[in-house]
């Protein structure tokens, strides 16, 4: 049971629950969509999906595609911040209806990124970088929906790389309680 001003959060009676751990990539994402799908086909009357949550982040194309995944399920969605949820993870704790962090919990909002290996030429550089910045986009966009403050807030925190406890993200609006566990 989470508590949070007097409200109580009864997780143990929340009608299907799901751990998200490890990488947002394509592997992780994929067994955990599949995973969804079958708990809706077994609880198919389910009005709640509760998705804990601890990961480093990863791919933020793939974080969007699970956000737009989460956003068109039927159902109301808590997101739980378990005790870290980093880089493009937070996309993902962003899709929930409510989301609620433990008060150890933290996230890490920074810059999108990308590997390249091998030879480029100036041309495939400009196209990877207009990539990453339609991607820092569609990150602040996102949590611009999901939060208090605007997709130009986020972009500066996401340029500058900050570490927001649980209570720096509730006073943001991107999580909506912080439990006293």
């Amino acid at each position: 049971m989470i508590v949070d001003n007097g409200k109580k959060f009864d997780m143990n009676n929340a009608e299907t629950t799901i751990n998200f751990t490890g990488s947002v990539n394509e592997e992780n994402v994929r067994a955990f969509v599949t995973e969804i799908k079958n708990l809706v086909a077994e609880n198919s009357d389910g009005t709640s999906l509760t998705i804990y949550i601890s990961s480093p982040g990863g791919s933020v194309d793939i974080a969007v595609e699970l956000f737009n995944f989460l956003k068109l399920l039927d159902c109301k969605i808590r997101t739980v911040n378990m005790s870290c949820v980093n880089s493009a993870a937070i996309v993902v704790f962003a899709a929930g209806t409510e989301r609620i962090c433990l008060p150890c919990s933290s996230f890490y909002v920074h810059a999108v990124s990308k590997n390249l290996n091998g030879n480029f030429t100036a041309d495939d550089l400009l196209r990877e970088a207009r990539e990453m910045s339609a991607n820092t986009d569609k990150v602040a966009t996102i949590l611009a929906s999901a939060s208090n403050k605007n997709k130009s807030y986020w972009k500066r925190l996401m340029r500058k790389g900050c570490l927001l406890t649980a209570q720096k993200a509730k006073e943001l609006g991107l999580a909506n309680v912080v439990s006293q566990c």
